[in-house]
């Protein structure tokens, strides 16, 4: 784990950014809200290539500022065109079992096939991220991981979510403090169904969940 104080920078739906003393990473910038600055930014993670996560505007900008993007193979393969040279520096394909280091941040890469949306198409490949050994970054699947994980950020509403199974996958990780995300298409009302979702964790032992307002900035352990 890190002592450099942690905070979580919710931008819309499923995009945050991680920011310690200065180093500042983006996570899964997609296409449903408004593209976020890129200003300070030291890298880029994305999860997979559904565009609520990736917006080919956003990764391309970001590398054609000298900001390094990494993901799945599946990114790369999708968005070539749009990120001009995905051979050039500043792309790295990541890989479960990676490790990297972003401005002095440790990055542990898990992840698997994207949770099953339709039963005769597979998935893409779906990363999930530990930050610092603090933060866990799901993406789009519930990513078995070994250890202590003080911080899930997790999606709180999708198509291939089951209440019952966010509560099993709570269980699973046993994380402290659960930040509910992916929540861009819903109206005030799923808003609320989703609220109360996340109230019923603490039920699991969860110390806090939370669903962050945009712009809302969280400091974690």
């Amino acid at each position: 784990m890190t002592d450099r104080a942690l905070r979580i920078v919710k931008h819309h739906h499923a995009c945050v950014e991680l920011v310690a003393d200065g180093s500042r990473i983006l996570v899964d910038p997609g296409s449903l809200g408004p593209a976020p600055g890129l200003d300070g930014v030291d890298a880029v993670l994305v999860t997979h290539e559904h565009p609520d996560h990736a917006d080919a505007a956003v990764l391309s900008a970001a590398l054609d500022r000298g900001i390094p993007v990494h993901g799945p193979a599946s990114v790369r393969d999708t968005l070539g065109d749009a990120l001009d040279d995905p051979g050039a520096p500043g792309w790295r394909t990541l890989s479960p079992g990676d490790r990297l280091d972003v401005a002095g941040l440790d990055v542990v890469v898990g992840g698997g096939p994207h949770a099953e949306m339709h039963p005769d198409v597979p998935g893409p490949e779906n990363l999930s991220y530990l930050v610092a050994g603090t933060v866990l970054v799901s993406g789009d699947r519930h990513t078995p991981w070994d250890g202590q994980v003080p911080v899930l950020v997790t999606p709180v509403d999708a198509p291939w979510l089951r209440a019952v199974d966010l509560v099993r996958y709570v269980r699973q990780v046993a994380p402290r403090t659960v930040v509910g995300v992916h929540d861009g298409l819903l109206n005030d009302t799923g808003l609320s169904i989703a609220d109360r979702v996340l109230a019923s964790l603490e039920r699991e032992g969860v110390t806090r969940a939370v669903r962050p307002a945009v712009g809302e900035e969280l400091t974690v352990p």
